[in-house]
């Protein structure tokens, strides 16, 4: 199984797919964030794995970074997917 499904398929649940949009976000801002109010940037931090966690728990699984940390890189990919990416028909 490859990392993008392996991520999609741990994400399933639409409380945990609509927190997760607002986890990942906030988790990657703090990295501009840090440039201008580094203690901000690190409140972000842990406010975005705890939104993660509760999708989680409401879930009923473990995150997928933990199994192999490279989800944490496809975790923006998966959000951008789920924010613009259009289920296309295939012509025939």
């Amino acid at each position: 199984m490859g990392l993008y499904s392996h991520y999609d398929g741990a994400h399933n649940h639409p409380i945990s797919r609509a927190l997760h949009l607002v986890a990942i976000p906030v988790g990657f801002s703090s990295i501009v964030v840090v440039w201008f109010h580094w203690i901000i940037a690190l409140l972000l931090i842990p406010t975005a794995f705890a939104l993660a966690w509760v999708g989680h728990l409401i879930e009923g699984n473990q995150p997928a970074f933990l199994t192999n940390p490279v989800h944490v890189l496809v975790a923006p990919v998966w959000m951008a997917k789920k924010l613009f990416g259009k289920h296309t028909a295939t012509r025939t």
